[in-house]
This record gives structure tokens, sequence and C-alpha cells, in this order.
């Protein structure tokens, strides 16, 4: 009797078949780097750290100057009328809503710069927070424990700070176009103006924004977004397994 199955007499055939079956297993059994528990505490840890040095240790004056001046020629320039701010006055008491706020720092000091605009009759200060070096401190601390070479950090760094900047300032200054439009055209108050031109539309600008800078930082070469999905699946691991033992 005939099967209708031919067997293969080729002994070349079940030697790659055994080696493939090998290379799969070798693959199944392969430890991911979200694996190793030491790895992404230490990446945690450090990243956290290098965080908070960055955005508490300067008192990023020498940011907030320049962003203030570049803000008070654009509004110019699309007809607002303001004027420059040079600092707080050395001699009087600086404003509770300009201390700490959420962070318990001081988020303003007598040379912090701000702007006024008559058609809100408002004052705004180029603070600390307004720096954008929030996010930026937690991304430019994500790109040095992240495994790329020093040359592409580097690179990625710069290109980054300088993104940031353009793009913050852009920012603050639209929030104050948006204030002067809500007061002139709908007569809002200043103050229920600032809190939608600025406190709401800026958590929605923030958010694309720190994924567009990262996109900027994934095009240096420097994978911050595998970094995060390493802390995310470790996470999750470590979930499913329980925290009792760490390797």
């Amino acid at each position: 009797m005939k099967g209708n199955i031919e067997l293969s007499t080729n002994p070349d055939e079940g030697q790659l078949e055994g080696e493939r079956n090998q290379i799969i297993e070798e693959k199944n059994t392969t430890p991911k780097r979200y694996h190793n528990d030491k790895l992404m505490i230490s990446s945690l840890l450090i990243a956290t750290i290098v965080t908070f040095l960055i955005y508490t240790v300067p008192d990023w004056v020498f940011l907030e100057i320049p962003t203030r001046n570049i803000i008070h020629e654009i509004l110019v320039f699309i007809g607002i009328e303001n004027f420059p701010i040079p600092t707080l006055d050395p001699n009087s008491v600086i404003p509770d809503f300009l201390r700490g706020g959420e962070f318990p720092f001081l988020e303003a000091t007598t040379q912090t710069p701000g702007i006024h605009i008559p058609s809100t009759n408002g004052d705004y200060w180029i603070v600390k927070a307004c720096t954008g070096m929030q996010a930026g401190g937690l991304l430019l601390a994500i790109i040095m424990i992240t495994e790329a070479t020093w040359t592409a950090k580097i690179r990625a760094s710069t290109v980054f700070f300088i993104a940031l900047f353009i793009g913050n300032t852009l920012r603050i200054t639209f929030h104050l176009w948006c204030v002067s439009f809500l007061v002139t055209q709908f007569e809002m108050d200043s103050e229920t103006a600032f809190y939608w031109a600025h406190d709401v539309s800026s958590k929605v600008i923030g958010f694309f924004g720190t994924i567009f800078f990262a996109l900027i930082i994934e095009k240096m070469d420097v994978p911050i977004i595998d970094q995060f999905a390493d802390w995310l699946d470790w996470m999750w691991w470590r979930l499913e397994r329980g925290f009792a033992v760490f390797r």
C-alpha cells in the first residue's frame, strides 16, 4: 500500500530543522532587558535624582530673561502693546502666588523678569516653571541613562534644548496673546482669561509637546522611548510575579 506522505531521505533537512528549533528556543529563553531588576531600579533612581537636580539647583534666570525678551518682541510684532518688567522690586515682598506653587522651591526671585500688558491690566512673570525645564529636566535625565553613545547623547541634548527654548517661547507667547484676545474681544476678566488661556491649554500643549520632543530625541539616535517601554514592561512584569524576590 502506498501512502500519500513522502518521507524525506535528505539528512540535511532534518539537521536544518533541528537548528531552527534550537534558535527559536534560545530566543524564547533569552532574558529581556526589563527582567534585570537592578538595572531597572537603578536607572529609575538615577533619572529621578538627575531630574530633581536639573530643575531645582539652577535658578534658570539666564533662560527666563531671553524668553521674556523674545516674547516681548513677538507681541509687539503682532500688535499687542506690552512693556518688559526688568525685575521684581528688591525692596518689596515677593507675592505669595509666585512662591513655590506646586513645588517646595521658590519659583521667583527679585531677578525674575515679567511683562505688563495694558489691555489686560496684568503683570505676567516668566518664572522657573515657565522655562519648560520641568519636562526638560526629565527628558535630559533620561537621555543620560539611555543606552547610546555619548556623542549621540550630547547631540540629542543640544538639539532638544534648542527646540525646547523655541517651542516654549512660542507657547508662552500664545498664552499671553490668548489672554489679551479673551479680555478685549469677549470682555472676560483677566484672571478667568488667564485660567483658560494658560492653565487649561498648557496641559494639552505640554502633553503633545513632550511627545514631540521625545520623537526629536529618538531621531538623534537616543532611544528614550525604548527606555520608557522597558520601565513599563518591568513594572507590569513585576506586578505579575510579585515583589518578594528581585534579581
